[in-house]
């Protein structure tokens, strides 16, 4: 009750902060998961939904409050799922006349290296990888980008070609690093962003500090790479979430590394995906150190094609799981079609789980709707 009554204090505290600007309330994300195995017994259904809701108004100030509902388990959401709050942010646009606009944040601001960055600033195409989010890791660590940064502080973007290039610079007190959260943790970030026809760049690099069982604190640094030329794509994401240089050895264990080449063959496309999963992640340990290789034999163009299929072959060789120090090594098969109708995206996927073999853990089925308003 007292979240909830924190989340609609934070609201309408913005809503009085927006008065005499013209406020928008939109949806700019719902997403829905079905999720189908024989976990627990008999096979069944678990659905999993979340929704973000956006008050934003202002130009040249500009404000914006953003709330988050989600549920593993929609069939239970009256005890599983809750509205919380996600971010909110005050802008001024270029601040001293100078192409520099400056924001106040709290909460959820910004991931880095995802390639979310290049469609949703620059107007670019989406590129990024289909290896990525709860399709393709319904359990466990869910991946999407380098480093996502959530905390209470300022943020300040330069750029005097919009379309071209961007530089930010983030300072905050940390709310990741500690679960739960302790204040006193401060972070400082540097991010670029080069936005080519042909060729995106992004990269960051970071510090935290005071961290915990660290003497210097965390780093981490980052680089995305984007290249294309007709017919053929190479994508990489390449960096350290979280290194403590006196307490963790400089390592291969460190390193978050994917690497995607692409041939398109007119509608057909051949794409492997090499991912090494980090040690660490979002400032934490994620204790399932694999490496993946994912064949995706794609049929369609997204996102200029409506309809696109195909059939993908996923090998995993775990290094080290939660709870044991066994490596072993999993293959499955997964056909998948998507459809996208009016701003809402359909998605079913079939993963067979080939090896190791069991019966009753060889079917797991996904249907995915996402829709942007």
């Amino acid at each position: 009750m007292m979240k909830g009554r924190g989340v609609f204090f934070l609201l309408n505290l913005f809503l009085v902060t927006m008065h005499g600007f013209a406020a928008n309330v939109n949806v700019p994300a719902l997403e829905l998961y079905t999720h189908g195995s024989t976990e627990g017994g008999d096979f069944g259904f678990v659905s999993r939904g979340e929704l973000d809701l956006l008050v934003e108004g202002g130009y040249k100030f500009a404000g914006r409050v953003e709330l988050n509902y989600f549920s593993p388990s929609l069939e239970e959401a009256a005890t599983s799922g809750s509205l919380t709050f996600k971010s909110a942010s005050i802008l001024l646009k270029e601040i001293f006349s100078l192409p520099l606009d400056f924001s106040y944040f709290i909460g959820e601001n910004a991931t880095f290296c995802s390639g979310d960055l290049f469609p949703e600033t620059f107007g670019s195409l989406p590129f990024t990888t289909r290896y990525r989010g709860f399709l393709t890791f319904p359990q466990g660590v869910i991946y999407d980008g380098l480093h996502t940064l959530y905390g209470t502080g300022m943020k300040l973007d330069y750029s005097r070609q919009k379309e071209l290039w961007l530089l930010s610079l983030f300072l905050y007190q940390d709310a990741k690093v500690d679960i739960p959260f302790e204040p006193g943790r401060y972070s400082l970030d540097f991010r670029g962003a080069l936005n080519f026809s042909r060729l995106k760049l992004e990269a960051f690099l970071g510090a935290t500090y005071p961290a915990p069982g660290s003497t210097l604190g965390y780093l981490r640094a980052g680089l995305l790479f984007f290249a294309a030329e007709e017919g053929v794509e190479f994508l990489a994401q390449i960096g350290i979430p979280r290194w403590s240089p006196l307490e963790d050895s400089f390592s291969i264990d460190l390193f978050y590394l994917l690497f995607e080449p692409r041939v398109r063959l007119g509608l057909f496309s051949i794409i492997p995906t090499f991912f090494w999963r980090p040690s660490y992640y979002h400032q934490q340990v994620t204790e399932e150190q694999a490496f993946d290789v994912n064949l995706n034999l794609q049929i369609g163009r997204p996102p200029l094609t409506r309809v696109n299929g195909g059939l993908e072959g996923n090998f995993s060789y775990q290094i080290e799981s939660a709870g044991s120090a066994q490596s072993d090594f999993q293959i499955k098969v997964s056909p998948y079609l998507q459809v996208e109708t009016s701003g809402v995206i359909w998605e079913t996927k079939v993963n067979a789980k080939l090896w190791p073999f069991a019966l009753d853990e060889l079917i797991e089925v996904f249907l995915a709707v996402k829709a942007e308003f």
